[in-house]
Parts: C-alpha cells; sequence; structure tokens
C-alpha cells in the first residue's frame, strides 16, 4: 500500500490521473446538458489541464475567452457571407485575417483564429449555422469548467507552493555560496570561481514569472501571502546582486593576501546574515538582534583598528578592495536587518488588533 501510495504522490502520476478524470467528468457532462459533440469538450479538457493551478486557470480562461470572441465573429461571418464558394472564401480570408492581426493586442484572438475557422467551415452543410456554432461554444464551456473544477479541487498543485519550495532552496544555496565567498577573503584573499553564481542565470526572471501567476491567478482561488512571496521573490534578486559584485571585488585583489584583523566578527557577520536570509527564504520570523549586534561590531572594531594604525599596512588599491568587501558585507548585514523588519511591520499593520 505505501508504494502504491509513493506512485500516486508523483506529480506527474497525478497529473494523468486529473486529466483523466476531468476528461470523464466533460464526457458525462455533455451527456447530461445534451450537446450533440462530446467529443469537444473532452478534447478542451486534455488542452486546458496543466500541472500546475495557475497555468490550467490561464488555459482555461485563454480557450474559453478566444472561443466566445471567435465563435462570435463567426456567427457574424455566417450572417454577412452566404454559404457559396466564393463568399466562403471570403468570410474565411475575412475572419482569419482579422483575428490573427488583433493578435497584436492580445493573444487571445490566436485561439480566436482557430475558432473562426472551426465554425465557419464545419457548419457550412448544416441547416441552423448559429446554433451550431452556439453549440460549439457550450461544448468548449463545458470542458473548460469541468478543467478548472478538477484542476482546482483535486490534488491542486499550486504555483504559489512550487515558488516557496524554489525561493527556500535558493536561499539556503545563496548562504551557502555567501559563506564560501567569505571564507575565502578571510583566507588571505583567495581567488574565488567567477562562475560562483553563474547556476542562477534566469533565475530571478523565472521567480518573478511564477509569482506573477500567483498574483494574477491562484490568489483568487487559495490563500497565499502574496506579501511575503514578493519580498521574497525581490530580496533574492538584491542579494544575489550584491554578492556577485562582492565576487567581483575580492577577485580584483591582486599580490600576496593578508590576514584581516576583522575575521572573527566578519565570521559572525556572515554567520547571522546566512541565518537571516534562511528564515526569509523558509518565511519565518525571524529575531534580529543577533545580526543587528555582528553588523555594529563591524563598525565598532573597524575604528578601533583604525585608530591604532592597523589599516596603514595596506596599499591604497589594496585598502579600497578590502574595505569595499568589507564595506558591502556590512551594507548587506543591514539591508537583511531592514527588509525583515519593514516585512513584520507591513504584517502587524494588517493583523487587526
Amino acid at each position: 500500500m505505501s508504494y502504491i501510495k509513493r506512485i500516486i504522490a508523483s506529480s506527474h502520476i497525478r497529473h494523468g490521473i486529473k486529466v483523466g478524470v476531468a476528461s470523464v467528468l466533460a464526457y458525462v457532462v455533455s451527456g447530461f446538458v445534451g450537446v450533440p459533440y462530446a467529443y469537444w469538450a473532452v478534447i478542451t479538457t486534455v488542452i486546458v489541464m496543466q500541472v500546475h493551478v495557475a497555468d490550467s486557470i490561464h488555459m482555461c480562461l485563454y480557450r474559453f475567452t478566444g472561443t466566445a470572441i471567435g465563435a462570435g465573429m463567426g456567427i457574424l461571418l455566417i450572417l454577412i457571407f452566404p454559404a457559396t464558394p466564393m463568399y466562403t472564401l471570403m468570410g474565411i480570408f475575412v475572419g482569419t485575417g482579422v483575428c490573427a492581426y488583433l493578435t497584436r493586442y492580445n493573444v487571445r484572438f490566436r485561439m480566436a483564429a482557430i475558432t473562426v475557422a472551426i465554425v465557419y467551415l464545419t457548419s457550412l452543410t448544416d441547416e441552423h449555422r448559429i446554433l451550431f456554432t452556439l453549440s460549439r461554444v457550450a461544448e468548449i464551456g463545458v470542458g473548460v469548467s469541468c478543467a478548472f473544477l478538477v484542476s482546482v479541487i483535486l490534488w491542486p498543485r499550486r504555483a504559489g507552493a512550487a515558488l516557496r519550495e524554489r525561493l527556500e532552496h535558493q536561499y539556503g544555496q545563496l548562504a551557502v555560496r555567501y559563506t564560501l565567498l567569505m571564507n575565502n577573503f578571510l583566507s588571505l584573499q583567495q581567488k574565488t570561481d567567477p562562475d560562483l553564481f553563474d547556476d542562477f542565470a534566469g533565475t530571478t526572471e523565472k521567480n518573478k514569472e511564477m509569482f506573477h501567476k500567483v498574483f494574477s491567478m491562484e490568489r483568487r482561488f487559495f490563500r497565499d501571502d502574496v506579501n511575503l512571496l514578493s519580498t521574497q521573490v525581490s530580496v533574492f534578486r538584491s542579494v544575489l546582486e550584491r554578492l556577485q559584485a562582492m565576487l567581483t571585488l575580492l577577485n580584483q585583489v591582486e599580490g600576496v593576501g593578508f590576514d584581516i584583523i576583522l575575521a572573527p566578527e566578519l565570521t559572525e557577520l556572515t554567520r547571522s546574515t546566512t541565518t537571516a536570509l534562511r528564515a526569509i527564504g523558509m518565511g519565518v520570523p525571524h529575531d534580529t538582534k543577533r545580526l543587528e549586534d555582528a553588523v555594529s561590531n563591524i563598525e565598532i572594531r573597524f575604528i578601533e583598528l583604525r585608530r591604532q594604525g592597523v589599516t596603514s599596512r595596506f596599499g591604497a588599491q589594496r585598502l579600497f578592495q578590502v574595505l569595499g568587501f568589507i564595506s558591502s558585507a556590512q551594507h548587506l548585514g543591514e539591508y537583511v536587518i531592514k527588509v525583515i523588519k519593514e516585512y513584520e511591520a507591513v504584517e502587524n499593520k494588517e493583523i487587526p488588533s
């Protein structure tokens, strides 16, 4: 039994079951409401069903609105052009051409062009062409409705949940890379792989795309903390950019490296920053006291060292590079503190007293 449960738990197995259930439901409902061609409803269901709920909702809206627009234009063409060979060619040209042109304003007109071609041509031999066209809309409507219901009710795999899992992993990876970067800096400014963050290429855009799906589609039907997701997506992008800049600073350091007297403070700053980043990635509350102390200690300790004349051992260029890296780490900590406090302030304001 546990083996069967593990198989069913697979997202692709569940998607297959959902498509099958939705297709059967569409066929049964079509027979119940009396639409003549149930296979259109079943075909529609297979087309619009997607793995994620947001994608299914998007496809449902795209398919149905495009069909409705196309059917409306098809009826208009039926009323204008007689069912003769010459006028039929003119009707095809006008209907598909106009819809194709209108795709510059909305992609739904692509579906409308397909619908125009289907209803206008398949109804040529039918005595009641307008009723025939309306029946196609009804069949598409049945398929879309069944796909929507099954997608939302049965094992809904939400883009919001997938995005949260994705962000938690990404923040964890970012924390690991930051720790490596700082360790290399403290190890006599050791050169670091310039491609350290390259596997994140395209990640931020994909995160934005997934968040848009959650915001525009899923939040209408599920309770998703869109404020938290928005914060996580934007903060990840900002932190990634900051770390990439720090990587560039580190690799620009030339010559023999120096032992960094601020190593204990920087190590604590890195630990507290990465802990806070992991908390943001998991979407859990985090006390910033430790991070605030770490940021403050960097400033206090640096002032002490400057008074002692320790920084005089650096040449001008090396001084700027080393201090630039340390300053970037400090500013990153301050940024993370600010993000956490601003989010908590917004959340506290939204909670009724």
